[in-house]
């Protein structure tokens, strides 16, 4: 199915949303607990993620969308080594509620590269961005006086 800029824009502005509150979860969790030790194998890796999604989120328009690719994607593969290495310790339950953030960082990461193949197949096929469902031939034969 074809995408629509709105579409699009609207894609992207769910995302810089999802973005903007799991940068809120991980500021909250900086601040409510003990992550910010020399003990914790993950600080650096969440500190730069949160950062990273922090800043894909506020960058303009053609390149957020390829810095939130990265960025969610990041963030997915942290969080879920995170739960994995919980779950290693038989300490899941523990490490449960990083679903509610790796859910998320995949779903977003998977919309943005769907939109941004659309929009790529829209161009190959030389449809319009703002009416993807018009047919290019039709331009064309009108065009040629068909």
């Amino acid at each position: 199915m074809p995408v629509s800029m709105s579409t699009f824009k609207s894609s992207t502005t769910i995302a810089r949303g999802v973005g903007a509150a799991l940068t809120l979860v991980m500021v909250h969790y900086f601040v409510t607990s003990d992550a910010i030790r020399s003990g914790n194998a993950f600080l650096v890796p969440d500190l730069a993620l949160t950062v990273l999604v922090l800043v894909s989120v506020l960058l303009p328009g053609r390149f957020a969308v390829p810095g939130m690719i990265f960025a969610y994607g990041w963030a997915t593969a942290v969080y879920s080594v995170s739960l994995a290495t919980y779950t290693v310790r038989g300490d899941f339950a523990d490490g449960a509620n990083h679903i509610a953030l790796i859910l998320p960082s995949l779903v977003m990461a998977g919309l943005l590269l769907r939109k941004v193949a659309q929009r790529l197949d829209n161009r190959q096929h030389g449809r319009s961005e703002e009416h993807p469902d018009a047919d290019p031939r039709i331009g064309a034969r009108a065009a040629a006086g068909r």
